[in-house]
């Protein structure tokens, strides 16, 4: 167990949301309406999660150019800060709690796992290195992140109440993804023998098995179910059963997140261009004729089916 560093307060600035004109859509009853979610100030930003209670998070540039944590809410954009020293942040998840996944960065290219609840900063602190990075956070309240212990290469971990759990080194070119309220984690593992070229497949590790899934596993809901890329090909596992969920005329896709309904988001080939999808009880839809761009970013899709993620260099939702 490593302690955490004390709790840090944090100014949180509060700006009124400056709604701009929707951007144009197809002429559909069924076209998502795209809302530009407003900045700091800075002019760029992003949007990367929601909840279900459609609570946004993400990041936007202030005047001076930095990168700082954003929460969007019922139409406010609020400044989460940074930690103490440090010069940018970026949220990455947020629970329907409204607590908020952060890293924090310094000037010295040092990182730190982040949660903000109700107002505060709190910093997770390290396994003993000098580093640690949040990648989500969930209903039970677990920040799932990676941190080095000293002297080694990073190790998954799930923080809760000041505790750390040590999920096992992440080897080279492994990447952690996303988690669930069960503590499933997801992402890519280098199998033995971990040597050069990488050995790398998608996998879900529960309760310390390993499971291999596809080439890549990207995202994983509360019903268990993890999407990503098999052999090229975009995918939705459960319980053993691995379903290709086809593409929009090309020979590639790949899945990128679920919500606990079972409907995934991610990109395809045509046969021409990569395309944002949403796939639903067995039909993959091109957004494009929904309102969406084909060049628009997509992070996250919740319960009611709202995506969020950027067009160009603006965070925004579609609902």
């Amino acid at each position: 167990m490593v302690s955490p560093r004390p709790l840090l307060t944090a100014a949180t600035t509060v700006v009124a949301l400056i709604t701009l004109a929707p951007a144009p859509v197809a002429a559909s009853p069924h076209s998502y309406r795209v809302v530009d979610l407003g900045t700091l100030g800075g002019g760029d930003g992003a949007a990367t999660a929601m909840n279900d209670r459609g609570d946004i998070v993400g990041w936007s540039t202030v005047a001076s150019g930095a990168r700082h944590a954003v929460l969007w809410r019922h139409g406010v954009i609020t400044d989460l800060g940074v930690l103490p020293g440090d010069t940018d942040s970026s949220a990455v998840d947020v629970n329907e709690f409204g607590d908020v996944a952060i890293t924090s960065f310094g000037s010295d290219y040092l990182t730190r796992a982040v949660l903000w609840r109700d107002g505060q900063l709190h910093d997770l602190g390290t396994l003993g290195g000098e580093n640690s990075v949040a990648i989500g956070v969930n209903d039970r309240r677990q920040v799932l992140g990676t941190s080095e212990p000293a002297g080694e290469m990073p190790h998954r971990f799930l923080w809760r109440n000041g505790v750390f759990t040590d999920l096992g080194r992440e080897y080279f070119y492994e990447f952690t993804t996303d988690f669930n309220n069960a503590g499933d984690v997801v992402g890519g593992f280098n199998v033995p023998p971990q040597d050069y070229p990488c050995t790398c497949v998608g996998g879900l590790l529960r309760d310390g098995v390993f499971t291999q899934i596809g080439s890549e596993a990207i995202g994983v809901n509360n019903r268990g179910q993890v999407v990503g890329a098999a052999n090229g090909r975009a995918f939705r596992w459960q319980n053993g059963t691995l379903t290709d969920l086809g593409t929009l005329g090309g020979y590639w896709s790949r899945a990128t997140a679920i919500n606990d309904r079972g409907a995934v988001v991610g990109q395809s080939t045509t046969t021409a261009a990569w395309r944002p999808f949403l796939w639903r009880n067995g039909v993959m839809t091109d957004l494009t004729t929904r309102g969406v761009w084909e060049t628009d970013s997509i992070e996250d899709i919740n319960i009611r089916g709202h995506l969020v993620g950027a067009r160009g260099n603006r965070p925004v939702l579609f609902r």
